[in-house]
């Protein structure tokens, strides 16, 4: 049995499904980087747990990764469930690949990721916090999703109450480019008079 998979099973007592996801997603970071591959990048659902502290709950992990990721899922005992999407039913965790790359015109998105310690040699790498209010103002007007809008409000206000100074040029750029800068005047009041 290798590290990996010791760390995993002894992964498999612990009881704080937050903490066991990041820690899950650090093991496999440590995995990947091994191998020489990029690390993997926490998007969606999950990045906005980690960013409200719980406050918004995901049933997974979805992951920006090189196929390498399935592999190692694979390997480790998870599912392949079909469309990138595995789980592990004695670790209680679903992983939603959702390939490498990130859309054309957002290769900053990788190189803005932010990286928060575990410990001493653990890591993940979370989308920023910018491109993830503008990835729910996109599911809040391109899927019609009003609680989308909602938590882009909430991590304007959680970057706000945390003294993180969000980069509104690249917010502006970032929501321009994805014709959602309306909804972001409609969650940040100074901008509502901005075309």
């Amino acid at each position: 049995m290798t590290h990996f998979h010791e760390a995993l099973a002894q992964l498999a007592t612990e009881r704080d499904s937050v903490k066991k996801r990041a820690r899950f997603v650090a093991l496999v970071t440590r995995e990947m980087m091994k191998a020489g591959a990029g690390e993997p990048i926490i998007v969606g659902g999950e990045a906005l747990e980690i960013y409200t502290q719980g406050s918004y709950t995901s049933g997974d992990i979805d992951l920006k990764a090189s196929f390498l990721l399935c592999k190692i899922l694979t390997n480790a005992g998870f599912y392949d469930r079909g469309s990138g999407n595995f789980y592990h039913p004695g670790l209680d965790i679903y992983v939603d690949w959702l390939g490498p790359n990130f859309d054309p015109g957002q290769e900053e998105v990788r190189e803005r990721a932010l990286t928060i310690r575990l410990g001493e040699d653990e890591h993940v790498r979370v989308i920023s916090i910018e491109d993830l209010i503008v990835d729910r103002l996109n599911a809040a007007k391109h899927a019609q999703d009003s609680d989308s809008r909602m938590w882009a409000e909430t991590l304007v206000d959680v970057a706000r109450k945390a003294g993180i100074e969000l980069d509104e040029a690249y917010l502006d750029r970032i929501a321009r480019f994805e014709d959602v800068q309306d909804e972001l005047a409609l969650i940040l009041p100074h901008k509502r008079d901005v075309p």
